[in-house]
């Protein structure tokens, strides 16, 4: 069978729209409608395969030993203009992804 691939937005416009010029509806019922749709659609799909995922959250633990050192790094280079929240983003771009075959019980959070 063939796979179907949108944008989860991109559908729910999509189906509004339909609803809208083909079924008749009024706009806030069409939008309601689609997004149930698209709801159940996301819900009915498998989950990525494992090798999709990152070891490392796309967003900085607050709060945590991470935290703290990535401040005391910053607040020792005179003249940074680096944030914490872009050193973050640098750290999660560079970070690997999670292969297939990974055992999850070795990584650590």
């Amino acid at each position: 069978m063939a796979e179907i691939r949108f944008d989860a937005e991109k559908a729910e416009r999509m189906i509004a729209q339909v609803l809208r010029d083909e079924g008749g509806l009024l706009p806030a019922k069409a939008n309601a409608l689609a997004a149930s749709i698209c709801r159940r659609l996301s819900a009915a799909m498998p989950p990525p395969p494992a090798h999709h995922y990152r070891i490392i959250s796309n967003s900085p633990p607050y709060a945590s030993d991470f935290a703290v050192a990535i401040a005391n790094v910053l607040a020792d280079a005179e003249g940074s203009t680096l944030a914490p929240e872009d050193l973050w983003r640098l750290v999660y771009e560079r970070g690997r992804d999670l292969s297939a075959t990974a055992d999850l019980s070795t990584v650590s959070g």
